[in-house]
Protein backbone atom coordinates (compact mmCIF):
# COMPACT_ATOMS: atom_id res chain seq x y z
CA UNK A 1 0.00 0.00 0.00
CA UNK A 2 1.51 3.45 -0.61
CA UNK A 3 1.86 6.31 1.41
CA UNK A 4 -1.20 8.01 -0.90
CA UNK A 5 -3.71 5.03 -0.54
CA UNK A 6 -3.12 5.01 3.46
CA UNK A 7 -3.64 8.26 3.56
CA UNK A 8 -7.02 7.67 1.17
CA UNK A 9 -8.54 5.61 3.55
CA UNK A 10 -7.73 7.20 7.19
CA UNK A 11 -9.27 9.99 5.35
CA UNK A 12 -12.19 7.48 4.53
CA UNK A 13 -12.38 6.02 7.86
CA UNK A 14 -12.76 9.66 10.13
CA UNK A 15 -15.38 10.21 7.07
CA UNK A 16 -17.29 7.30 7.98
CA UNK A 17 -16.38 7.84 11.58
CA UNK A 18 -18.14 10.86 11.57
CA UNK A 19 -20.99 10.18 10.16
CA UNK A 20 -22.01 7.20 12.35
CA UNK A 21 -21.03 9.69 15.45
CA UNK A 22 -23.95 12.06 13.89
CA UNK A 23 -26.10 9.37 13.71
CA UNK A 24 -26.42 7.75 17.23
CA UNK A 25 -28.15 10.05 19.29
CA UNK A 26 -26.34 10.09 23.32
CA UNK A 27 -29.06 12.31 24.77
CA UNK A 28 -32.27 12.70 23.12
CA UNK A 29 -34.19 15.80 24.19
CA UNK A 30 -37.73 15.19 25.06
CA UNK A 31 -39.36 18.24 23.93
CA UNK A 32 -40.55 20.34 20.83
CA UNK A 33 -43.12 22.10 19.99
CA UNK A 34 -44.32 24.29 16.53
CA UNK A 35 -43.10 27.59 17.57
CA UNK A 36 -39.54 28.56 15.74
CA UNK A 37 -37.44 29.54 18.02
CA UNK A 38 -33.56 30.71 17.13
CA UNK A 39 -30.37 31.14 18.88
CA UNK A 40 -27.55 33.08 17.43
CA UNK A 41 -23.99 32.65 18.38
CA UNK A 42 -20.05 33.40 17.66
CA UNK A 43 -17.83 31.05 18.05
CA UNK A 44 -14.34 32.08 19.45
CA UNK A 45 -15.30 36.15 19.92
CA UNK A 46 -13.30 37.88 17.47
CA UNK A 47 -13.32 41.47 18.09
CA UNK A 48 -15.07 42.11 15.24
CA UNK A 49 -18.32 40.04 16.90
CA UNK A 50 -18.51 41.61 20.24
CA UNK A 51 -18.24 45.11 18.89
CA UNK A 52 -20.20 45.52 14.86
CA UNK A 53 -21.72 42.02 15.60
CA UNK A 54 -23.17 42.32 19.07
CA UNK A 55 -24.16 46.03 17.99
CA UNK A 56 -26.27 44.70 15.37
CA UNK A 57 -28.04 42.13 17.42
CA UNK A 58 -28.72 44.77 20.38
CA UNK A 59 -30.34 47.39 17.54
CA UNK A 60 -32.65 44.44 18.03
CA UNK A 61 -33.44 43.74 21.55
CA UNK A 62 -31.66 40.20 21.21
CA UNK A 63 -29.08 38.43 22.80
CA UNK A 64 -26.14 36.00 21.39
CA UNK A 65 -24.14 33.03 23.16
CA UNK A 66 -20.42 33.50 22.58
CA UNK A 67 -18.80 29.94 23.17
CA UNK A 68 -15.44 31.00 23.94
CA UNK A 69 -12.11 28.46 23.77
CA UNK A 70 -10.02 30.36 27.09
CA UNK A 71 -6.46 29.76 25.45
CA UNK A 72 -7.39 31.89 22.41
CA UNK A 73 -7.96 35.01 24.12
CA UNK A 74 -5.84 37.95 23.42
CA UNK A 75 -4.49 36.18 20.69
CA UNK A 76 -4.36 36.74 16.60
CA UNK A 77 -6.82 33.94 15.26
CA UNK A 78 -7.92 33.05 12.25
CA UNK A 79 -11.18 35.52 12.30
CA UNK A 80 -9.24 38.04 13.30
CA UNK A 81 -7.66 39.30 16.72
CA UNK A 82 -9.66 37.56 19.69
CA UNK A 83 -11.68 39.76 22.24
CA UNK A 84 -10.09 40.03 25.53
CA UNK A 85 -11.46 38.78 29.39
CA UNK A 86 -12.78 42.17 30.46
CA UNK A 87 -14.61 41.99 27.49
CA UNK A 88 -16.07 39.12 27.89
CA UNK A 89 -17.34 40.12 31.13
CA UNK A 90 -18.80 43.02 29.89
CA UNK A 91 -20.78 40.96 27.40
CA UNK A 92 -22.39 38.84 30.69
CA UNK A 93 -23.14 42.08 32.16
CA UNK A 94 -25.30 43.24 29.09
CA UNK A 95 -26.82 40.04 29.16
CA UNK A 96 -25.16 37.60 26.66
CA UNK A 97 -24.46 34.17 27.02
CA UNK A 98 -20.96 33.08 28.07
CA UNK A 99 -20.48 29.64 26.92
CA UNK A 100 -18.02 26.44 26.54
CA UNK A 101 -15.47 26.17 23.52
CA UNK A 102 -12.61 23.97 25.16
CA UNK A 103 -9.42 25.80 26.42
CA UNK A 104 -7.34 24.67 23.77
CA UNK A 105 -9.49 25.03 20.83
CA UNK A 106 -8.62 21.13 19.46
CA UNK A 107 -9.58 18.85 17.33
CA UNK A 108 -11.06 16.64 20.20
CA UNK A 109 -11.17 13.94 18.01
CA UNK A 110 -6.92 13.40 18.30
CA UNK A 111 -7.19 13.69 21.88
CA UNK A 112 -8.01 10.73 24.30
CA UNK A 113 -11.97 11.06 26.19
CA UNK A 114 -9.49 12.08 29.60
CA UNK A 115 -7.78 15.19 27.45
CA UNK A 116 -10.79 15.94 26.06
CA UNK A 117 -13.25 15.91 29.33
CA UNK A 118 -9.57 17.77 31.19
CA UNK A 119 -9.51 20.70 28.74
CA UNK A 120 -13.45 21.29 29.09
CA UNK A 121 -13.26 21.12 32.77
CA UNK A 122 -10.12 23.84 32.31
CA UNK A 123 -12.34 25.56 29.77
CA UNK A 124 -15.27 26.18 32.75
CA UNK A 125 -12.67 26.79 35.78
CA UNK A 126 -11.24 29.66 33.59
CA UNK A 127 -14.70 31.04 32.41
CA UNK A 128 -15.61 30.80 36.19
CA UNK A 129 -12.45 33.27 37.08
CA UNK A 130 -12.94 35.29 34.78
CA UNK A 131 -16.62 36.11 35.34
CA UNK A 132 -16.69 35.68 38.67
CA UNK A 133 -19.85 33.35 38.45
CA UNK A 134 -20.20 29.88 36.61
CA UNK A 135 -20.13 30.37 32.63
CA UNK A 136 -23.45 28.95 30.63
CA UNK A 137 -23.09 24.87 30.60
CA UNK A 138 -23.76 25.03 27.14
CA UNK A 139 -20.77 24.03 24.63
CA UNK A 140 -20.09 24.12 21.09
CA UNK A 141 -16.96 21.37 19.44
CA UNK A 142 -14.05 22.87 17.95
CA UNK A 143 -14.66 22.53 14.20
CA UNK A 144 -17.72 20.29 14.92
CA UNK A 145 -15.42 17.19 15.69
CA UNK A 146 -16.72 14.60 18.47
CA UNK A 147 -16.76 10.62 18.95
CA UNK A 148 -19.88 8.55 20.44
CA UNK A 149 -17.50 7.74 23.40
CA UNK A 150 -16.44 11.64 23.80
CA UNK A 151 -20.89 12.98 23.31
CA UNK A 152 -21.27 10.06 26.50
CA UNK A 153 -18.37 10.99 28.65
CA UNK A 154 -18.89 14.99 28.47
CA UNK A 155 -22.92 14.36 29.73
CA UNK A 156 -21.53 15.07 33.69
CA UNK A 157 -20.31 18.46 32.67
CA UNK A 158 -22.46 19.51 29.85
CA UNK A 159 -26.07 20.60 29.26
CA UNK A 160 -25.84 20.51 25.40
CA UNK A 161 -23.17 20.44 22.65
CA UNK A 162 -23.27 22.19 19.48
CA UNK A 163 -22.04 20.64 16.31
CA UNK A 164 -21.66 21.86 12.57
CA UNK A 165 -24.31 19.34 10.83
CA UNK A 166 -26.63 21.16 9.07
CA UNK A 167 -30.34 21.24 10.62
CA UNK A 168 -33.29 22.40 12.81
CA UNK A 169 -33.38 20.66 16.34
CA UNK A 170 -36.83 18.87 16.78
CA UNK A 171 -38.04 16.55 19.27
CA UNK A 172 -35.18 13.16 19.94
CA UNK A 173 -32.42 15.14 18.20
CA UNK A 174 -28.97 14.78 20.15
CA UNK A 175 -28.62 17.53 22.77
CA UNK A 176 -24.90 16.04 22.85
CA UNK A 177 -24.82 16.87 19.10
CA UNK A 178 -27.23 19.63 18.07
CA UNK A 179 -27.63 20.59 14.00
CA UNK A 180 -26.63 24.40 13.58
CA UNK A 181 -26.60 26.56 10.38
CA UNK A 182 -22.86 27.83 9.39
CA UNK A 183 -22.67 31.25 8.28
CA UNK A 184 -19.06 30.83 6.99
CA UNK A 185 -18.34 32.53 3.78
CA UNK A 186 -16.27 29.85 3.05
CA UNK A 187 -19.81 27.98 1.77
CA UNK A 188 -21.06 29.67 -1.17
CA UNK A 189 -24.50 28.60 -0.42
CA UNK A 190 -24.34 29.50 3.10
CA UNK A 191 -27.04 32.20 2.86
CA UNK A 192 -29.62 30.10 1.01
CA UNK A 193 -28.93 27.43 3.27
CA UNK A 194 -29.40 29.73 6.40
CA UNK A 195 -33.02 31.16 4.63
CA UNK A 196 -33.79 27.36 3.28
CA UNK A 197 -33.63 26.21 7.33
CA UNK A 198 -35.14 28.76 8.74
CA UNK A 199 -38.27 28.69 6.19
CA UNK A 200 -38.28 25.20 7.30
CA UNK A 201 -38.14 25.90 11.19
CA UNK A 202 -41.02 28.53 11.19
CA UNK A 203 -43.03 26.23 9.02
CA UNK A 204 -42.86 23.36 10.94
CA UNK A 205 -41.39 24.48 14.34
CA UNK A 206 -37.88 23.68 15.75
CA UNK A 207 -34.90 25.50 17.13
CA UNK A 208 -32.30 26.33 14.75
CA UNK A 209 -28.99 27.35 16.22
CA UNK A 210 -26.85 29.76 13.75
CA UNK A 211 -23.29 30.82 14.05
CA UNK A 212 -20.67 31.90 12.76
CA UNK A 213 -17.18 33.73 13.72
CA UNK A 214 -16.69 37.49 12.61
CA UNK A 215 -18.45 40.19 11.62
CA UNK A 216 -16.98 42.85 8.80
CA UNK A 217 -17.03 43.97 5.53
CA UNK A 218 -14.17 41.36 4.51
CA UNK A 219 -15.18 39.03 6.24
CA UNK A 220 -12.27 35.74 7.37
CA UNK A 221 -13.74 32.31 5.81
CA UNK A 222 -15.38 32.11 8.99
CA UNK A 223 -17.57 34.70 8.71
CA UNK A 224 -19.92 37.12 7.72
CA UNK A 225 -20.58 40.67 6.47
CA UNK A 226 -22.49 43.01 8.88
CA UNK A 227 -25.37 43.22 5.50
CA UNK A 228 -25.71 39.88 5.73
CA UNK A 229 -26.50 39.69 9.33
CA UNK A 230 -28.54 42.30 9.19
CA UNK A 231 -30.87 40.89 6.50
CA UNK A 232 -30.80 37.40 8.36
CA UNK A 233 -31.90 38.85 11.31
CA UNK A 234 -34.49 40.71 9.61
CA UNK A 235 -35.44 37.51 7.59
CA UNK A 236 -35.90 35.58 10.78
CA UNK A 237 -38.10 38.31 12.50
CA UNK A 238 -40.28 38.58 9.75
CA UNK A 239 -40.92 34.66 10.06
CA UNK A 240 -41.72 34.63 13.77
CA UNK A 241 -38.69 34.10 15.33
CA UNK A 242 -38.37 33.41 18.64
CA UNK A 243 -34.69 34.47 18.89
CA UNK A 244 -33.22 34.02 22.45
CA UNK A 245 -29.60 32.56 23.56
CA UNK A 246 -28.92 29.11 23.70
CA UNK A 247 -29.10 28.90 27.64
CA UNK A 248 -32.85 30.24 27.49
CA UNK A 249 -34.59 28.14 24.43
CA UNK A 250 -32.75 25.39 26.43
CA UNK A 251 -34.89 26.23 30.12
CA UNK A 252 -37.98 26.42 27.66
CA UNK A 253 -37.41 23.27 26.68
CA UNK A 254 -36.61 21.49 29.56
CA UNK A 255 -38.95 22.95 31.84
Amino acid sequence: MTESDHDQRRSLSRRVARRLTGMVRVAPLLRSDTRFRLSFAFDDCPDSACTRGVQILEQRGLHATFFIATGLLGQNGVSGPITTPSRLRELAARGHEIALHTHAHDDLTHLSVTQAVEDVTRNIKELEDILGAPPSPHFAYPFGETTLSLKRALIPYITTARGVRSGVNKAFADRMQLFACDLGSHRPDYVTAARRMMKHAANSGGWLVMFTHDVAPDPSPYGVTPDILECLLDDAAALGAELRPVRDVWASLSA
